[in-house]
């Protein structure tokens, strides 16, 4: 999977919903639209792809922090 096109998704997202990825991943409404942007760029991941290759970057640092 292409981290830098999800990386790039989730920081669009994250500008648009001033939300942290936590706080994504919590909330079914946040994640679902987030989901619905990353099939977009990468048509061929799942679900489960997505959400752990996110958790991934977080871990790795290469997702900035966020304030809430």
């Amino acid at each position: 999977m292409p981290s830098d096109s999800l990386r790039d998704t989730w920081l669009l997202f994250q500008r648009e919903h001033q939300c942290s990825l936590d706080r994504m991943l919590c909330n079914p409404r946040l994640r679902n639209q987030l989901l619905e942007a990353a099939h977009a760029v990468m048509p061929s991941a799942d679900e489960e792809q997505i959400l752990w290759s996110l958790v991934s970057l977080r871990k790795r640092k290469t997702l900035p922090r966020t304030q809430r």
